[in-house]
């Protein structure tokens, strides 16, 4: 063992030495044409400029073996690769991208074959140019990215995505991650923008078009110019574009590839903007296989938790009795010249020969209606795009427009106050000739360009109704005339613009010049000039908003650039005559074969005859095909085959996806897919359900949910909120489960399953709270009305069970529908308050179980077989308990809470019993109350007592009046004796003396409120009317049942004081001045003092004449 053991260390020392020697060596110089090392950012930049050629790359391997930061370095993106870039997990750093043409990308193009592995970007990508086609590491994929990472911003305008801007067919992108911020007008998504290959095992982390800055994001870690702010690179443009944007996804905004086992984390969509919103992809027609959704999903239309508009795989099929058959028929036609041409003899060479044209003939008519078949198909995949474009441009007209007039409308009343009061003024005001001279001269002007005004408002009115008719299908569709309209209206715009201009300029002149009259007009002038002002000052407001309203529509349709519309063009033309040229030419040579066989056999006869009726066959269904079918509707070209062979389905499908994240938005809400509908129409607002084409055809559909489920809330402002589809114009739901919430705040069609549908819906479960204004249903909120089915709706419920809560619903409310309208089979609900559909449950169709059946069903989910109990406080679940259905608990399971600096919690719900579904407590914190009032008032409505601290909303203050005790208060004087003896107290007991005493008491009370954190309150009382502020004094009881005074301070009628507890006892005594006292006794003192004064003086004086009268004895 120790030989083995020997070698294997000696061989790893020389696999070491070896690596270190490699890594020393200077780039492109390995020792191998086809090996390139990169040390350094000058490596990368040599790297780069070598890639510029796009067969270079080709075989060639590409090891980076450091991590290299780009900041301050000139680096030109990589402009084609097409080997394989092993980054070895380093990162390249300080990528800036904001000057190059698109696509843009650390890579501009992966071709095919090329295999980036391991890589990590980190940077900025906002380049300029069409700005289409931009990722954070590659602009386009063909190839293959592999553990590839980004961090940082990606900006652009189509196609933009944080690892490819577009990921081509066959292009594969694989356990990928992006985090930071990426953001575009259309086709923006995590991963990539637009996807046609395969996303597999991806997860995004960066917000998806949001005005929010992504925490994690930081100038230092991007190493991009300091100066730059971070909120600018994220969200400048995003208030203008939200407005535009459309197919915006977590993982793609787009796609028609797969995407597999991708997460989605962040956020994605603006709050009530954007349409085609989702948690993976904005919009698919392709397959989104075991996905999940985390984050909060935001848009206007069209917004899912997984798929914000689920468009169906579509298979074009024309008619059978049109081109398709057409096809058929030209087949069996050539069969039939092969099968003549076998009976020929083949000595009958000129028989022969012309045989040999029919089949020719025949054989470019089949490949001219192949050709036919795919161009039509082409020309409407190519045009679906540009019509939902010029879709989204009329609505926008359409929303803006109303608010438009409306501004125009006041402004010209505002003008028309003005007029008549300038009138007056002309007459009040003595003005100079060059004053009235141009206010009349400003007047006629206002005049003349409020007449320009009215004229483009009536003109852009008319636009409105014009497009309204092509909208809502009252007008057949013209996209010429729609795109035509919409000129108009950008021309009326303008001219409402520069008169409004014209306007406010000539307003401002005339309120400056009326201005200097006001302060000495007469009193009549005065309010003739004050009101001319006004109503110029109301017309130039309306206009400042009409104006504004108008240049922003101008700017949103100038900057989306100009429609480009695919024609047929000459190529479908000439197919046509090439097919009509080979079928004259089969006739022809037909024609000249009929006579020449007729004398050659009833076998080759009766081979002529069929291929003659044959080619009749084909003439009539060429006449066919060219018949205007302007009565198409849309029953007639689409054909839903999504329920046949589901699991042998691969696109247009989404299944095992799950959605933890809210989901928010105005109108087609789902947790897995906003809606499952074919985008052809031309109103983003209001699916146009109805369609009308030169070309016969039968779109083959197929758009299938399967076992998906959603645990996030769903919510919407309006119509169509659904726990998995808000709105099914065709489709299946197999087997998917929806929990949590979906709610609308002001709309209908609210559904477990689906708000609105017109499709099928199949062995699904639904366990969630709804509401909503009308039509609310566990399973589908109703179905869609079609007078064409004898249910009234082609909506089939089948095999569906439900166990809901309806919050909310004015009428049309069921455990299974809310309406009647489709075909239901086999459902059941648990439930003590719904009826199956609406106010009735239906045997067989919407019945009734109870809880037990239904736990003992076979393929019941577990989520059924048990309940949960959150307790929730600012976001945040604080405890989850299980339960099962009827549990009760007490208020020993709520947990605690602390109290807020100045607020308190409140739990929204404190009965726990009999609890039979999920069950959300909320805890709010609620500011407490300053002060607490009483109830006892004055004659005047004044409560008596407020208390001043911390206080619950339920909180009360109690006060009641108590009977006056006067025998508890010595201090009283019924007597001026006694008030004298009480007053004179204070020399014995050697204190100051008061300036009043205690005559009676007024009022006694007992005050009581609940305990909060404060050990000391301030209380007001108000002293009843007979009683003076300045002649009353508080005692409060103490707890050794003495009444001690209390200081107290005005604060307008009532006195403050305070008290400890919640308990307060307190008496209120009235008082009567004694200054007199003070008076009496200051006299008294002065008395005593010239008293004393004068027997000293006496006793003095008495001293002197006796001394004197000794002195005169002993001198005698």
């Amino acid at each position: 063992m120790k030989p083995n053991k020997l070698s294997s260390r000696l061989l790893a020392l020389a696999l070491s030495l070896v690596l270190s020697l490699s890594l020393s060596l200077p780039a492109l110089a390995a020792g191998e044409d086809d090996i390139i090392y990169i040390h350094t950012a000058k490596d990368l930049c040599a790297f780069s400029d070598s890639c510029a050629y796009d067969a270079w790359s080709r075989g060639k391997t590409v090891l980076l073996t450091a991590d290299i930061s780009l900041r301050g370095v000139d680096f030109e993106p990589i402009a084609s690769f097409s080997g394989t870039f092993n980054g070895g997990g380093h990162t390249i750093s300080g990528l800036t991208l904001t000057d190059s043409l698109s696509p843009s990308g650390l890579f501009l193009t992966l071709e095919r074959g090329a295999f980036v592995h391991a890589l990590k970007v980190e940077g900025q990508v906002a380049p300029g140019g069409t700005k289409e086609f931009v990722g954070g590491i590659a602009g386009r994929n063909y190839g293959t990215l592999e553990e590839c990472s980004f961090f940082g911003v990606v900006k652009g305008e189509s196609a933009v995505g944080g690892i490819v801007g577009r990921n081509e067919a066959g292009g594969l992108v694989a356990n990928c991650t992006v985090s930071g911020s990426v953001s575009a007008n259309r086709y923006t998504g995590g991963i990539a923008g637009y996807n046609l290959g395969t996303l597999r095992a991806c997860i995004n982390s960066a917000s998806v078009n949001t005005a929010n800055v992504d925490p994690t994001l930081s100038l230092d870690d991007l190493s991009i110019d300091p100066a730059s702010s971070l909120t600018d690179l994220v969200s400048v443009g995003a208030v203008e574009s939200r407005n535009a944007t459309s197919d915006t996804g977590g993982i793609a905004g787009y796609s028609s590839g797969s995407l597999l086992s991708c997460i989605n984390r962040g956020a994605v969509g603006y709050p009530h903007f954007g349409y085609n919103v989702g948690g993976g992809a904005g919009r698919s027609d392709g397959f989104v296989d075991f996905c999940s959704n985390y984050g909060m999903i935001y848009g206007r239309k069209d917004v899912g938790g997984i798929v914000g508009q689920m468009e169906p795989y579509l298979h074009l099929s024309l008619r059978d009795d049109l081109i398709a058959r057409l096809r058929t028929e030209l087949d069996k036609l050539n069969a039939l010249v092969s099968s003549t041409l076998d009976d020929v003899d083949s000595t009958n060479d000129h028989i022969s020969s012309r045989l040999d044209s029919v089949s020719a003939y025949t054989n470019a008519a089949v490949d001219d209606a192949d050709s036919l078949a795919g161009q039509t198909t082409d020309f409407i995949d190519k045009n679906i795009g540009t019509v939902n474009e010029l879709t989204d441009r009329a609505d926008d007209v359409m929303e803006a427009l109303p608010d438009i007039l409306k501004a125009l409308e006041a402004a010209e009343d505002s003008m028309g106050d003005a007029v008549d009061a300038l009138e007056q003024c002309n007459k009040d005001l003595t003005m100079s000739a060059a004053d009235r001279a141009a206010i009349s001269a400003a007047g006629d002007r206002i005049r003349s360009n409020s007449t320009k005004l009215k004229n483009a408002s009536d003109s852009l009115s008319a636009v409105v109704g014009e497009l309204q008719k092509y909208l809502d299908g009252t007008t057949p569709w013209d996209t010429d005339a729609v795109r035509g309209l919409l000129s108009d209206a950008i021309g009326y715009l303008d001219d409402a613009v520069s008169a409004m201009a014209e306007i406010s300029t000539d307003m401002a002149k005339i309120a400056a010049i009326l201005s200097d009259f006001l302060k000495d007009a007469a009193p009549k002038a005065h309010d003739d000039i004050q009101r001319a002002l006004d109503a110029l000052s109301d017309a130039a407001a309306s206009l400042d908003t009409a104006t504004g309203k108008t240049r922003r529509l101008i700017e949103d349709l100038n900057a989306r650039g100009s429609l480009s519309f695919y024609p047929l063009g000459d190529g479908y033309r000439s197919t046509m005559d090439s097919l009509f040229a080979n079928l004259r030419g089969t006739m022809d040579t037909l024609d000249a074969l009929s006579d020449e066989l007729s004398d050659n056999g009833t076998t080759l006869t009766a081979d002529l005859r069929a291929v003659n009726d044959q080619m009749n066959v084909v003439v009539n269904l060429c006449l066919d095909i060219f018949v205007d079918m302007t009565d198409a509707d849309a029953s007639d070209i689409f054909e839903d085959t999504s329920d046949e062979n589901i699991d042998a389905v691969t696109f247009g499908k989404v299944r095992g996806c799950t959605n933890y994240g809210a989901v928010d938005a105005d109108l087609n809400v789902g947790g897995i897919a906003g809606a499952m509908a074919i985008e052809y129409e031309l109103d983003p607002e209001g699916d146009q359900k109805e369609s009308s084409s030169v070309f016969d055809r039968v779109y083959e559909t197929k758009a299938v949910v399967q076992h998906c489920v959603n645990r996030g809330s769903i919510s919407g402002k309006k119509d169509c909120i659904g726990g998995i589809v808000g709105e099914m114009d065709l489709g299946i739901v197999l087997s998917c489960e929806a929990y949590g919430s979906a709610r609308s705040e002001t709309g209908s069609y609210v559904g477990g399953i689906a708000g609105l549908s017109s499709a099928g819906i199949r062995s699904s479960w639904a366990k969630l709270t709804l509401s909503g204004k009308s039509s609310v249903g566990g399973i589908v909120g109703s179905g869609s009305e079609d007078t064409s089915s004898s249910a009234g709706s082609s909506c089939t419920v089948t095999d569906c069970r439900s166990l809901v809560v309806v919050e909310d619903c004015d009428q049309f409310s069921g455990a299974i529908s809310g309406r009647d309208l489709g075909v239901f089979r086999g459902n059941y609900f648990v439930s003590d308050v719904l009826r199956g559909i609406d106010r009735r449950s239906l045997s067989g169709q919407a019945e009734p179980m109870d809880y037990a059946t239904l736990c003992a069903l076979d393929g019941v989910p577990e989520d059924f077989l048990s309940f949960t109990l959150r307790f929730v406080c600012d976001g945040r679940t604080l405890k989850t308990l299980r339960f099962d259905y009827g549990d009760s608990f007490d208020f020993s399971v709520f947990p605690s809470l602390t109290e807020q600096s100045g607020s308190y919690p409140v739990w929204d719900r404190t009965d726990l019993t009999d609890l039979r579904f999920d069950t959300v407590v909320t805890a709010e914190y609620t500011a407490y109350r300053a002060s607490l009032q009483s109830d006892a008032q004055r004659a005047d409505g004044r409560s008596v007592f407020f208390v001043e601290g911390e206080f619950n909303e339920t909180d009360s203050l109690t006060a009641a009046a108590q009977t006056p005790d006067p025998g508890a208060f010595p201090q009283l004087a019924d007597n001026r004796r006694t008030a004298l003896k009480n007053y004179f107290s204070f020399l014995s007991e050697r204190t100051l003396p008061a300036m009043t005493v205690y005559r009676s008491v007024a009022e006694q009370w007992e005050l009581s409120f609940p305990r909060d954190a404060l050990a000391e309150h301030t209380i007001r009382y108000l002293p009843p009317e007979e009683v003076s502020m300045d002649h009353c004094a508080v005692f409060v009881r103490r707890s050794d049942g003495s009444w001690q005074p209390v200081e107290t301070t005005s604060m307008g009628s009532y006195l403050l004081f305070t008290a400890e507890g919640e308990n307060v006892q307190l008496a209120v005594l009235t008082t009567a001045a004694v200054w007199w006292l003070w008076a009496i006794f200051l006299a008294l003192i002065a008395a005593a003092a010239f008293f004393i004064v004068r027997v000293v003086h006496r006793r003095r004086r008495k001293r002197t004449v006796k001394s004197g009268k000794k002195e005169n004895g002993a001198a005698g």
